[in-house]
């Protein structure tokens, strides 16, 4: 069993690595989102040639539940230290 990450939830163990656990696809666009994150929460070169228009629609939504995740998680981690 792996610890789950946090000190908030010491109770919650995952059974199996949550990386093997996940489709590859779903690794491969945290991937391309993570890549394609610019500067001051812009964004950065995108996967497909051309603008936000020009990619796909899964993957941009893709990228903003990715975007909305990463800033639940940041705000989470602010709180925390701020103790």
């Amino acid at each position: 069993m792996i610890p789950a990450a946090g000190e908030d939830q010491p109770e919650m163990e995952w059974r199996a690595n949550p990386r093997l656990a996940c489709p590859p696809g779903a690794l491969h666009a945290v991937r391309l989102w993570y890549l394609s994150r610019g500067g001051m929460g812009g964004l950065g070169p995108l996967p497909d040639a051309g603008g936000v228009n020009d990619q796909a629609a899964w993957l941009m939504h893709a990228f903003n539940v990715l975007a909305a995740a990463d800033d639940a998680w940041s705000e989470g981690e602010r709180e925390r230290r701020r103790g």
